[in-house]
């Protein structure tokens, strides 16, 4: 009988100890559920510097770290150029800039987004204050090489890997120190707008890219087409033209390589609105989609019933009423699709996560966001990128020893000089890198985006090779 008793009473007591670890793990993940609210409402600003205290680690792809917490304080990189080129996606811990791994993955970085059970484990564990690290995709090298390219111009690079879909960078100019944004004071001009993910940018010629694929989709398409460009439009008065004397005979190849206003705005008027509007939608214009859990602003277009118009849409130059955009991040993702067979990556820059024990999760999932040309399409449309590179006006984003394929692009902007644009992709599955360059007001695409791209293609194959 004695024994029964303190067997009840062992047992009693481990049920008691038991329900009060339970509730103390409820009331504290309550705590921090509030928290969360607080902060996510502008309320708290000082519970969550304090909270960021303990927050987990941000690191880049190769463990460098970006961001964290030592001695209760928030720390980021201690290379002062990689801390601005990352900036824009690494955030800070008061959120002065939003749409950050900072401000959107805060639940993770906190662990706030534990169930009570795994609480529970890391508090017997006596780590239950330690948020969850987060590595990302990002090379913080590569992205401070992109910042030095740009060279305080106004303008973004982004790289990615075709095959997974990888964000390498995703750099925005200009930028500035965390500590700055920290502080909200010293902030240049438009130095927290995320162009890689949020500039609205008109295409230029990349867009011929787009153009081409719905010209050898139409009926229409013939391929012993030449135009003879004098540099006048030769649908309408009004229509898409080019400076100088014009380019001669040319046929598809030689105007894809040379970027031949004149015959794609005729071929765009060929093709005709509805379809040329069609291959854009297929191409991802008008496509809501995010970078995880970053917002990234969707590319649109709208041509309205006008010939001289619809040439301009053609080379992708907006004009009068007409409405074409598209961010850094999407046109790298179009470039890459080609290299990629015609398959466009789901983009993503969360690599895993690591629990305050070491447990890896939510490891990154390759996964095809969809299918845009069919392969024949696909390889036709890279031969004339690749031409763009060997006979046209980007070889300065060749590379030795590998094929390129490449689009430059120019475009006016009313009230400032030309934008300057590069779209690449190094053709080889061991290196399957893609990228868009765009400096704002840089002049001619090939002499001034086209040679960055190049630069930054060689550089992310020698941190591959090293």
């Amino acid at each position: 009988m004695k024994l029964l008793m303190r067997n009840l009473k062992i047992v009693l007591t481990v049920f008691v100890c038991v329900s009060l670890s339970l509730l103390i793990g409820l009331s504290f993940q309550q705590y921090r559920s509030r928290t969360e609210l607080f902060v996510a409402a502008g309320e708290n600003k000082e519970s969550l510097k304090s909270r960021y205290a303990n927050a987990g680690t941000i690191f880049d792809t190769h463990g460098t770290v970006l961001a964290n917490s030592i001695d209760g304080t928030r720390l980021y990189c201690s290379d002062p150029v990689m801390a601005e080129a990352v900036l824009h996606i690494v955030g800070d811990y008061t959120h002065n800039i939003g749409n950050t791994i900072e401000s959107t993955y805060q639940d993770v970085l906190m662990g706030n987004g534990r169930n009570v059970f795994r609480q529970l484990l890391l508090d017997f564990q006596g780590k239950g204050l330690s948020g969850d690290d987060i590595t990302l995709t990002v090379s913080g090298d590569l992205s401070k090489k992109a910042y030095e390219l740009l060279d305080g111009r106004k303008g973004s690079i982004v790289l990615l890997n075709y095959k997974t879909g990888a964000v390498i960078t995703a750099v925005s100019s200009p930028s500035t120190s965390p500590d700055s944004v920290i502080q909200y004071k010293d902030i240049p001009d438009s130095s927290l707008f995320n162009r890689a993910l949020f500039g609205s940018y008109a295409p230029g010629s990349t867009f011929k890219i787009i153009t081409t694929a719905a010209y050898l989709a139409s009926p229409a398409f013939d391929p012993a087409v030449t135009v003879d460009c004098a540099a006048e439009s030769t649908v309408d008065p009004f229509g898409a033209s080019e400076t100088g004397s014009g380019h001669g005979l040319v046929d598809l190849q030689s105007a894809f390589a040379r970027s031949c206003n004149v015959f794609f705005g005729q071929i765009g008027v060929t093709v005709g609105r509805a379809d040329l509007e069609k291959e854009a939608h297929l191409m991802g214009y008008g496509d809501k989609f995010s970078l995880d859990r970053l917002q990234v602003l969707p590319g649109k277009i709208e041509i309205p019933d006008n010939i001289s118009t619809l040439s301009w849409i053609s080379i992708g130059q907006p004009v009068a009423n007409s409405t074409l955009y598209t961010t850094p991040l999407q046109m790298a993702m179009i470039a890459g699709a080609i290299g990629n067979g015609g398959v466009m990556q789901e983009p993503h820059i969360i690599k895993y996560f690591t629990s305050p024990i070491g447990e890896k999760y939510n490891k990154m999932q390759i996964t095809p966001a969809k299918t845009l040309l069919d392969r024949n399409t696909a390889d036709i449309v890279e031969q004339l990128m690749i031409g763009v590179v060997t006979n046209g006006t980007g070889k300065t984003a060749g590379l030795e020893g590998y094929t390129v394929a490449a689009k430059t692009g120019t475009v006016q902007v009313s009230g400032q000089a030309n934008n300057a644009l590069c779209v690449a992709y190094i053709a080889d599955d061991a290196m399957p890198y893609a990228i868009a360059v765009i400096v704002e007001e840089g002049g001619a695409g090939g002499t001034t985006a086209a040679p960055l791209a190049g630069l930054m293609l060689q550089a992310v194959v020698d941190e591959n090779n090293s």
